[in-house]
């Protein structure tokens, strides 16, 4: 008898049942997924702003284009009025309503840094779990591999910079993944409805909301009259400060134009390292080549009954080259491609798997998914040092300047600037926009007698046609239209980990006669 007992124990577990993707899938439903991608998202975050304080030591944003955003907050916030200089209206803000929320967030806090901060991340966690639901529209009941879907939008190391870099980029990506989730669930007016309110945030949402009219013909006027109630109100707004029927920063930076070679191809190629084809050699490859294959076999099988994820995926950079050269830094005009991608990869990876027999099929896929995992938490530990070195970037070179231009300048003067973000932000004095992101373009030495700015600070690489080798100091010197006055350098500024900014140096010049002495140049090299 004991013997016996003993055999039945030891054949027990053979009868015991394994684990099937199907058994876990049903441990993962309800609220666990959702508590999964929220910590993954915020343990990544947390990993990026320790780079950020390490490297940097003074909270910050890595791009200087998120202080303009700051600005027009405060001066909403403190009743200036939507403007950059204080009472004079314009659309120099690309994205008006994260603008607005800016100002909202900076009238209960009376800050910007931290409150843009958490609120880009809590959009990338709700664009996380958007998506994971998305994922499930396209196989339900499938919660590990939509959980899958959902992490690799959470910890992209793109949308991670994006969250805590001070843009409007992550309230973009927000509508996109909503209105993913509600066109995958079959909702397309809803879908169209939530991509068109998106155009206040980026103006270029326009050829989302254009390709949501490929669906069902039976509500189409639906869907178009959704996208003209926010397009007639938006190209109003923009019309009624700045003359234009989009933003002025829009007008400064997009000029159509039809240039295969130059923008077509360097836009594609661009594009193709989000996926993991080698560009440039500084490009990093932040999605493992192995999704390419997957997308692309996503985007055909989802081409019938879902056109638009694979449109916008492999549209958006031939749409944005009939407007720009490239894509930004960090790529962030095309980084609304990447839920889109997910999503296509995971159908493709399905369908290439599934010509596999029996279990191998499984474990290809979840090789596959470990593999990706890897790679982007790799390369997401290299973007949050190239995140740290933004923020110190900004900070040591923009932000020190603007703070320079406030203790040598009084209220009331006038300060010309190159970048307009951070040297606005905390100077506090009225801005010279001389790329005329806020204000209408003139030439330098036009500007510097129209204003008569106390100060200019510039990046000299970009103004070397209106410079003139000074005697007295052997450096640069620009002279208004009339030559009645000279700007003198004051105090540069040198970078020598520059991951940003668009030179290693910026100089302030003062404005003086032409046969004042030089004042003493202040140096400093970070």
């Amino acid at each position: 008898m004991p013997s016996k007992r003993r055999s039945q124990r030891r054949t027990a577990p053979s009868h015991a049942p394994r684990p099937t993707s199907a058994g876990i899938d049903a441990r993962l439903a309800g609220w666990v997924p959702y508590a999964i991608l929220s910590a993954l998202v915020v343990g990544a975050v947390a990993y990026f702003l320790n780079r950020e304080w390490e490297i940097a030591t003074l909270w910050g944003f890595s791009l200087d284009d998120s202080w303009i955003h700051a600005v027009f907050a405060r001066n909403i916030a403190t009743g200036n009025g939507y403007s950059f200089n204080p009472g004079e209206p314009v659309s120099g803000s690309t994205g008006p309503l994260y603008s607005l929320i800016l100002a909202l967030l900076y009238a209960v806090t009376g800050e910007v840094v931290w409150p843009a901060k958490i609120f880009g991340v809590a959009c990338q966690i709700a664009s996380t779990l958007f998506i994971y639901r998305a994922a499930l529209h396209l196989e339900p009941g499938a919660h590990l591999k939509s959980l899958l879907v959902g992490a690799l939008v959470g910890i992209s190391p793109s949308l991670l910079w994006a969250s805590l870099s001070g843009m409007e980029i992550s309230l973009y990506l927000l509508f996109v993944c909503w209105g993913i989730e509600r066109y995958l669930a079959g909702k397309d007016v809803t879908a169209t409805a939530i991509w068109s309110a998106g155009i206040w945030v980026r103006p270029d949402g326009i050829f989302l909301v254009a390709l949501s009219m490929l669906g069902p013909r039976r509500t189409l006027w639906k869907r178009a009259a959704f996208a003209i109630a926010a397009l007639l109100p938006f190209f109003a707004f923009n019309w009624f400060l700045g003359g234009s029927i989009f933003p002025q920063t829009v007008g400064a930076k997009a000029h159509l134009g039809i240039d295969l070679h130059e923008r077509t191809w360097n836009l594609v190629r661009e594009w193709s390292t989000i996926w993991g084809l080698p560009y440039r050699k500084w490009d990093q490859l932040e999605h493992p080549a192995i999704l390419f294959p997957c997308l692309l076999a996503g985007s055909v099988l989802l081409a019938r009954r879902r056109p638009v994820i694979g449109l916008y995926l492999i549209g958006l950079p031939l749409a944005f080259s009939l407007f720009r050269d490239h894509s930004g830094s960090h790529k962030r005009y095309l980084l609304y491609v990447i839920p889109f991608g997910m999503i296509a990869a995971m159908a493709g990876l399905t369908w290439l798997t599934q010509q596999i027999e029996g279990r191998r099929a499984r474990a290809a896929f979840l090789g596959v998914a470990a593999v990706v995992l890897v790679w982007q938490g790799w390369i997401a530990s290299e973007k949050a040092t190239n995140h740290g070195w933004n923020v110190q970037n900004i900070n040591m070179m923009q932000r020190l300047l603007g703070l320079t231009a406030a203790e040598v300048t009084q209220p009331g003067d006038v300060i010309a600037a190159s970048d307009i973000g951070a040297i606005g932000y905390f100077s506090n004095r009225k801005i010279v926009d001389l790329m005329g992101l806020v204000a209408r373009a003139r030439s330098l030495p036009d500007n510097l007698s129209h204003y008569e700015p106390k100060l200019m600070i510039i990046i000299v690489d970009w103004f070397t046609t209106d410079a003139r080798k000074d005697p007295a100091t052997g450096f640069y010197a620009y002279y208004d239209s009339d030559s009645t006055h000279k700007y003198t350098a004051l105090a540069a500024v040198e970078l020598s980990h520059n991951t940003i900014c668009s030179a290693d140096q910026m100089v302030a010049f003062v404005r003086q006669k032409p046969g004042d002495p030089p004042p003493p140049l202040y140096f400093e090299r970070f």
